[in-house]
């Protein structure tokens, strides 16, 4: 009996885990709805632009400023434009499941500063008010942090400045590991955020993906191996009982 529960428990220990699919925190991140389902879009008062969905290498919406094409980015994308100073978010809460062990982010994005003097940060963060002021912002923010919060509700920070090179610029393609930074079962905000008080600033955002990993499993074999080897310590109990 005790040599036919060692060998149950052998076999389920030499077993291969068996992880968990990915679960995709983000919802819409390619925005292939052809619309903001999923996320949320703030203008500070007083600008006169906003974010678009539009298709990728057209034009943007009000400037009419050229914008790079994307082989990867389907039908559609997220693009900031204007026509006078503002300041625009764009933002998607996010929970991290219980059993996560992991988060990583990717996205692709371009930052075309068409006024060619940025980035130019000012403190005040998000605020058209403060002149200069040209950057765009990614960020990993606290879920009760404002769109506009550039200071405690913001967890960390992933991108400040604009992109160097000539307008207008290639997608870049980014990768974040978050697992650091996050709580399992909390809720989060990620935030794509830019100011303009000098120029046409576009940033077009992409293929936002969020993947939580989940913590290894032993295999179905496995747990089935286990279950035999118990009934038949059982079994065996049964019959030196008889």
């Amino acid at each position: 009996m005790q040599r036919l529960l060692l060998a149950t428990l052998a076999l389920l220990g030499s077993a291969t885990p068996l992880r968990a699919a990915p679960v995709e925190l983000i919802e819409n991140g390619g925005f292939e709805t052809g619309d903001f389902s999923g996320w949320s879009v703030n203008d500070a008062q007083g600008s006169a632009g906003t974010w678009f969905i539009d298709t990728p290498g057209s034009t943007a919406p009000l400037s009419d400023n050229p914008t790079a094409a994307n082989p990867a980015g389907g039908a559609f994308y997220a693009v900031s434009d204007m026509l006078n100073p503002g300041a625009h978010v764009l933002v998607q809460d996010f929970t991290v499941p219980f059993d996560a062990t992991g988060v990583q982010l990717t996205f692709q994005m371009f930052v075309n500063d068409w006024s060619n003097v940025g980035p130019i940060v000012d403190p005040a963060g998000l605020d058209p008010e403060v002149f200069p002021n040209q950057h765009a912002r990614v960020d990993i923010l606290a879920s009760d942090a404002s769109p506009f919060d550039t200071e405690d509700g913001v967890i960390t920070n992933l991108y400040l400045g604009v992109d160097e090179g000539e307008d207008p610029n290639e997608y870049t393609d980014y990768a974040f590991d978050l697992t650091a930074f996050l709580t399992p079962g909390e809720t989060y905000r990620l935030r794509f955020g830019q100011v303009e008080t000098e120029f046409f600033l576009n940033v077009g955002v992409d293929n936002v993906s969020m993947l939580a990993d989940a913590a290894a499993v032993p295999e179905p074999a496995a747990l089935g191996l286990l279950g035999m080897g118990l009934l038949g310590v059982a079994g065996l109990r049964r019959r030196q009982a008889a």
